[in-house]
């Protein structure tokens, strides 16, 4: 009776073995399973809608990516506790639901990159990942990151943000990464780099912050970074950086720097001092402004060079658009000329003349129009006989042939008279110390041209007559 039993009891636990099997070691459709060297579920470019639900839960290794996944559930890979690597990207991913990775606490490696649709992150959509040490999120159009997103990451070391649309970072949102060694921001549109912004970073490595939109690097931005090796900084919207700034980067061996929009005077000299004491191997600084210095290399310039600061009233409204990634400057040419002494404009004025859009000063609607595209472009020397063929064309017209020749028979003593008037009047035009306002010198000319108008209409009726 009691072998019976025994038999009986090891045929039911036989029986129940076999059901368990096939659910445990079964492949889901359209993958491919293998157990070496880890237990691997690979089910790679199979056009595949949805995760499958059959996955083994002894599985180490998940390949997903190149399908036509939208949606990670809470569900998807919940009985999954042996998994380290779990492959993603290059799907149609839109959404991931809280706790769609809890319980993985083995997982190493998640990579859910080139995802263009998933605009935005759950703040606890990596909680309980502590032993995570490289997370892709590349190409996923991310404009932001929520607060607190990486908190508990304490393994992580290796962190993909690149070609997203990442505008600005939260303070302290890499502040549990100790650890972490690499992190790649470039082809974003970060524009400023604030103090906060990387605490907590005191194992990082390489820094990529190239082709942003960089304008200010805030004085305290590197403070934590002190074994930095590599930073790039080249392709953004840059002029200005102080060598007080860099000083943290005690271990720093490669700099790059070019690409930017670098102002090479009295603001360069920290900068300037601060490369004497680098020693490792940086880009070249090219100088946009001033002229003289334009594109000559801010580290080898002489000190003299950076005596004085060329004054730029509103160059950074002008400069730092989305599309400033040629790195030059709008051009300081005065396209006034000569016309009106610089120093009697007001700064308005001087404003606009730098940014390349100031407005012509006419009596003649039809010509402005002309004026102002003329100021988009150098114009080139004219010679003599141009120059002449030009005076015709002024406020007398024609008659200016036939005024100079009846000037020679009109006596010496009202010639003096009209020069001695004209002299009083180009004096006018000189700046007292003070500066004018525009106006005042528009007022200025405006009353030049009345007074000449006055004398010029006798010489015409009188040369008429003679004629």
């Amino acid at each position: 009776m009691k072998s019976v039993i025994m038999d009986g009891g090891r045929l039911l636990f036989l029986v129940m073995w076999l059901n368990l099997v096939p659910q445990t070691d079964s492949c889901p459709a359209k993958c491919v399973c293998y157990s070496e060297p880890r237990p691997t579920v690979a089910c790679q470019q199979q056009g595949l809608f949805s995760i499958p639900t059959e996955i083994p839960v002894r599985s180490q290794r998940i390949f997903l990516q190149s399908n036509k996944l939208t949606v990670v559930r809470s569900t998807s890979f919940s009985s999954c506790h042996n998994l380290t690597v779990l492959w993603l990207y290059s799907n149609n991913i839109s959404y991931i639901e809280a706790g769609a990775f809890y319980g993985l606490e083995k997982l190493e490696e998640l990579d859910i990159g080139d995802n263009s649709n998933l605009r935005t992150i759950s703040p606890t959509a990596f909680r309980g990942l502590t032993k995570l040490h490289t997370l892709h999120l590349h190409r996923c159009g991310l404009s932001e990151l929520p607060v607190g997103v990486f908190r508990g990451m304490f393994s992580l070391q290796y962190l993909y943000l690149q070609d997203n649309n990442i505008l600005t970072l939260h303070d302290d949102t890499f502040l549990d990464l100790a650890n972490l060694t690499y992190l790649y921001l470039h082809n974003n549109k970060i524009k400023i780099v604030t103090d906060n912004m990387f605490r907590g970073l005191i194992n990082l490595d390489r820094l990529l912050l190239h082709q942003n939109r960089v304008i200010y690097v805030q004085p305290r931005a590197f403070t934590d970074l002190g074994k930095l090796k590599s930073l790039f900084l080249f392709f953004n919207n840059l002029t200005v950086l102080t060598g007080e700034t860099m000083d943290p980067l005690v271990s720093l061996q490669y700099l790059r720097l070019n690409g930017n929009q670098w102002i090479c005077d009295c603001r360069a000299r920290t900068l300037w001092d601060w490369f004497k004491r680098f020693k490792g191997s940086s880009s070249e600084l090219e100088c946009n402004v001033p002229e003289f210095l334009a594109g000559k290399d801010l580290i080898r310039l002489k000190s003299e060079d950076l005596e004085g600061c060329v004054e730029m009233p509103q160059i950074q409204t002008n400069l730092f658009s989305s599309k400033a990634q040629s790195g030059k400057f709008p051009s300081t040419e005065n396209p006034l000329g000569d016309t009106i002494p610089r120093c009697c404009l007001g700064d308005n004025d001087k404003s606009s003349i730098l940014s390349g859009k100031s407005r012509q000063i006419t009596n003649n609607p039809l010509k402005e129009k002309e004026n102002m595209s003329k100021t988009k472009y150098k114009e080139p020397e004219r010679t003599k006989n141009e120059t002449q063929h030009k005076q015709n064309d002024g406020p007398l017209g024609t008659l200016s042939n036939t005024l100079d020749k009846s000037l020679e028979n009109l006596s010496p003593d009202f010639i003096d008279n009209l020069e001695s008037s004209t002299v009083s009047n180009k004096k006018k035009k000189k700046c007292s110390k003070k500066p004018k306002s525009d106006t005042h010198c528009i007022k200025g000319q405006g009353s030049t041209l009345q007074v000449l108008r006055f004398l010029f209409i006798p010489i015409i009726w009188i040369s008429l007559a003679m004629s």
